[in-house]
């Protein structure tokens, strides 16, 4: 009996319609004629789901008994007895009922399968074991039954019920998922947008990647290499220089365009190994930034190893860069032309890349070779010399020994080279040369040389002047760079050691930045509205952007110098100046705003006196008066009006009250002056004892706080501060006939109290100030100082106040308290 064939329908939550598609599926095979039966449907008693079952025949389900509950569960025996072709079985991942065949319903439906059954059922993503985890902390819902991933792997068809966040919400709303009072809470916890919009796109991931591994298995099973070209896949050539970031940037504008994959690869030539103007790290960096993958091939045939590689990783198109710098790419047989001609079904893109080598390195070395003017000086000047030599030592000719004339002209070349360099040295070398074979060595007056010795000996000396002249060169060159380096050094010194109050102290820096570099200016620009504005100018100011270099200071600030030879050691150099001015700034800005603060911190104390000082004074003339109206209540001495006039004194008495009592908090907090106290409380005895502060007069108040919540850490005065604030708020702007509802849950991690009101909401321009993260007192209304005091209050208790539209109008304050931080506070308690 060959084994029956599964079907699932995958949902990213409940009420997607899940269960409303397997009843569809069910029904369409019925009509087919298939035997079609229900082993197990959860319906929840919805209306459309439950009319979807129409006359498809259904088990009956088996009662099991368990610590005196009844529990139901698919009757495994009584649908195998039945045999029909097709069944359906809702909750996939359902724990049965101790007693049961199998401990899990998936259990049984591999039973069936097993008995050639087909089978129709139901799963969502949070059920899955491989994303369990993902989900709790998505949610902060732990879910006690999953599935394997095997198990729904293997289906025959997996379909994704698909539905977008908004348009479960709204079913949500209009009751067709749970009960008018679960609502509130269930859109306010798992059903929030971004709970759903995470589990829609965790659903499609891994719908993705199974859609990948059956398409992988099929090609590894037929034994196919070619490139299908289900996904696409860019396959980027870099050599480890500049034009890898001109390549990989234009292989990502590809990539957005087409949703596709970048994969860098880098072939290493075996022979060769890694070339010393390699580096790959802006390269990694690139591809990490763009979300792509790195790879590195070590192989002495570059092309080949490039098109293998893309073959292997099923790309669909190859990418190349073309250059001056690879100029045997572009030869006949070169690595492009062999791609070009090993790639077959493959697209190869060919990018014309340009690299910025060369020049950059030239100016250190023009910098530390002699300058042209004096070497032109010492060209006439050798030009008078040797010639002067030749006349003193022709009229002393009978008295001086040819040996000694090499020694002279010897002399005279190394003073030479020394003082004009290479060029110099070697024009004085084959001047010298010249002048004594010509005037001293027989036959003379003519350039043969009769001996061999004296042959060897011109040679030798011709050798050894220039050899001379390249010392004497590359002794300058290195003290040239010994002197740029201690100078860059006391810059970087000299900057690090400055400390400025204002931009004037900069100058210095910039004077010997100058000086340094040799460059005609050097300036501190801001960039305002796109234009470059000069701060402070050392030098003259060069007249074309194009003749100088910028380095980033900061957001707004760039230092600009007059030059455009820069090489790499000195764009990090000046770089690292930069940084420190960068540091400078920071530093002035940190002090002006230190300043600010101190003004303000001095203008606020002021302010917050005055307020205490005033609600001090309020309060005990409160309580007095409080005091006489309550003795004034006599019924037998009042008759009715004035009953309402004490009535109505005492009300507002208590409304005084309440906000100089939020006026002295308010100054606690400004002051700092809060230290909450730690106790352990359950938020149900909180909310209880807050509502019996509040005079409601008369509102209904809806409570739903579970009782199996944890207990918090928190300061119960404090606490109950926040709730007594966020209902009086709540009461001063709802409808008199419409309840306020208290309601708590735990998710992501976090305990959330929520107060639900049915009021404007933030369409009343007063609670639009409740999406700033900061009120006061300065609002202008005892609502705004309330809840500018709850959200100090929670603030303090280390938890957070936000405010949310309530679905179908009205506003919901939600306090949130993290578990890790109350788990903090508990483990100090412990301790």
């Amino acid at each position: 009996m060959s084994r029956g064939q599964l079907r699932v329908y995958l949902g990213l939550a409940p009420g997607v319609g899940k269960t409303y598609k397997m009843l569809d599926e069910g029904w369409r095979r019925r009509e087919r004629g298939a035997d079609v039966v229900a082993g197990y449907v959860e319906t929840h008693r919805r209306p459309h789901t439950e009319s979807q079952l129409r006359d498809i025949e259904v088990i009956a389900r088996k009662r099991y008994e368990y610590r005196g509950a009844s529990l139901e569960e698919m009757d495994l025996e009584a649908v195998l007895v039945r045999a029909p072709q097709v069944v359906l079985v809702d909750e996939l991942a359902h724990t049965n009922a101790p007693g049961s065949a199998h401990e899990k319903r998936w259990q049984d439906v591999d039973a069936l399968l097993e008995a050639g059954i087909d089978v129709i059922t139901t799963v969502n993503i949070q059920h899955l074991e491989s994303v369990n985890d993902v989900v709790e902390k998505i949610t902060g819902i732990v879910q006690r039954e999953t599935v394997p991933d095997f198990v729904v792997r293997r289906a025959e068809q997996i379909e994704l019920v698909d539905i977008t966040p908004e348009a479960l919400r709204r079913r949500m709303a209009h009751g067709n998922i749970y009960p008018a009072d679960k609502i509130d809470a269930s859109l306010s916890n798992f059903f929030r947008s971004g709970n759903l919009t995470a589990l829609r796109e965790l659903s499609l991931l891994w719908l993705a990647d199974r859609v990948e591994d059956s398409l992988q298995s099929y090609l590894d099973a037929h034994g196919i290499t070619e490139t299908w070209e289900t996904r696409e896949r860019l396959i980027v050539a870099v050599v480890g220089n500049e034009a890898d970031e001109i390549l990989l940037r234009r292989a990502a504008r590809i990539a957005s365009r087409n949703h596709a994959e970048i994969v860098a690869i880098h072939v290493i030539d075996s022979g060769a190994m890694r070339s010393r103007n390699s580096d790959t790290t802006l390269a990694r960096e690139l591809v990490e930034e763009f979300e792509g993958t790195f790879h590195e091939v070590i192989d002495e045939d570059i092309a080949n190893a490039l098109v293998a590689f893309a073959r292997a990783e099923r790309g669909t198109q190859i990418i190349l860069g073309s250059s001056r710098t690879k100029r045997t790419w572009h030869l006949p047989g070169g690595v492009i032309e062999k791609v070009l001609r090993l790639a077959r079904d493959l697209d190869v893109h060919i990018i014309a890349v340009t690299t910025e080598r060369g020049p950059r390195t030239a100016r250190r070395q023009r910098k530390a070779s002699f300058p042209w003017a004096r070497t032109w000086r010492h060209l006439a000047l050798t030009a008078v010399v040797l010639p002067g030599l030749t006349v003193v030592m022709s009229q002393v000719r009978s008295g001086v020994s040819l040996s000694t004339v090499f020694l002279v002209y010897l002399i005279a070349v190394l003073a030479l080279a020394a003082g004009g360099g290479v060029s110099t040295g070697a024009v004085a070398a084959l001047g010298a040369s010249g002048l004594e074979n010509y005037f001293f060595v027989p036959p003379r007056h003519t350039l043969e040389v009769a001996r061999p010795d004296d042959a060897v000996a011109i040679v030798a000396f011709l050798v050894f002047g220039v050899g001379t002249s390249l010392v004497m060169n590359e002794f300058r060159r290195r003290s040239e760079y010994a002197r740029r380096a201690r100078a860059e050094a006391e810059l970087l010194a000299e900057a690090v050691a400055t400390v400025t109050t204002s931009r004037e102290d900069l100058m210095p820096l910039l004077d010997t930045l100058r000086a340094v570099y040799a460059v005609p200016m050097v300036a501190l620009m801001r960039i305002n509205e796109g234009h470059m504005v000069p701060e402070l100018v050392s030098g003259d100011p060069v007249d074309s952007a194009s003749d100088t270099v910028d380095f980033a200071v900061n957001d707004d600030m760039v230092l600009r110098l007059g030059t455009v030879e820069m090489d790499n050691q000195d764009r990090q150099l000046i770089g690292a100046f930069a940084g420190r001015l960068a540091a400078a700034l920071s530093s002035q800005q940190l002090m002006i705003e230190a300043q600010e603060m101190r003004t303000r911190a001095e203008t606020d104390a002021l302010r917050i006196g005055l307020l205490r000082s005033v609600a001090h004074d309020l309060k005990p003339a409160l309580a007095n008066i409080e005091a006489h109206v309550v003795s004034l209540r006599s019924p037998s001495q009042l008759n009715a009006e004035q009953r309402v006039s004490l009535a109505s004194i005492s009300r507002e008495v208590n409304n005084l009250t309440r906000l100089v009592t939020n006026l002295l908090d308010s100054g606690r907090l400004e002051a700092k002056l809060i230290a909450p106290r730690h106790w352990r409380a359950t938020l149900g005895d909180l909310v209880s004892n807050a509502l019996g502060t509040v005079d409601l007069k008369g509102r209904r108040v809806e409570v739903d706080v579970p009782a199996d919540l944890p207990t918090i850490i928190t300061d119960p005065d404090l606490f109950e501060r926040v709730i007594v604030n966020l209902v009086s708020n709540a009461d001063a702007f709802s409808p008199p006939e419409l309840s306020i509802r208290v309601t708590a849950g735990y998710t992501a991690g976090e305990i959330e109290l929520l107060i639900i009101d049915r009021g404007p909401g933030t369409r009343d321009p007063r609670r639009r100030l409740l999406a700033a993260t900061r009120l006061s007192p300065d609002s202008g209304t005892d609502e705004d100082l309330s809840l500018s005091v709850a959200r100090g209050f929670v603030k303090a208790l280390g938890g957070e106040l936000r405010f949310e539209d309530t679905p179908g109008g009205g506003l919901t304050a939600i306090v949130s308290l993290v578990l890790e931080t109350q788990s903090a506070v508990q483990s100090v308690l412990k301790d």
